[in-house]
C-alpha cells in the first residue's frame, strides 16, 4: 500500500476528503492517547474512549456503507 492511497480515491486520481479527515482524526486520537498513556494518566475509562473512537468509526462506516450499498469511503483493505 502506497502512503498516498490514505487520502485519494482508489486509483489514486483525485483527492478524497473522507479519507484525509478520518486518517487525520485517527491520527490525533492516536497522539493524544499515547501522550495520555506516556504521561500515566490514562485510565480504563480513556482507554474506552479510544477504542471506541478507532474501531467505532470504522465499523460504522462499512455497517452504513454495506446498509445502503455502498463503496466504504475509509476502507482500508487492500482489495
Amino acid at each position: 500500500m502506497r502512503l498516498l492511497e490514505l487520502i485519494t480515491e482508489p486509483g489514486g486520481c483525485t483527492l478524497s476528503h473522507t479519507k484525509l479527515w478520518s486518517n487525520v482524526g485517527f491520527a490525533a486520537a492516536t497522539v493524544a492517547f499515547v501522550r495520555a498513556n506516556w504521561n500515566s494518566v490514562a485510565n480504563a475509562e480513556v482507554w474506552w474512549a479510544y477504542m471506541v473512537c478507532v474501531a467505532g468509526a470504522v465499523t460504522a462506516s462499512k455497517y452504513l456503507a454495506l446498509r445502503h450499498g455502498q463503496p466504504d469511503p475509509i476502507d482500508r483493505s487492500e482489495a
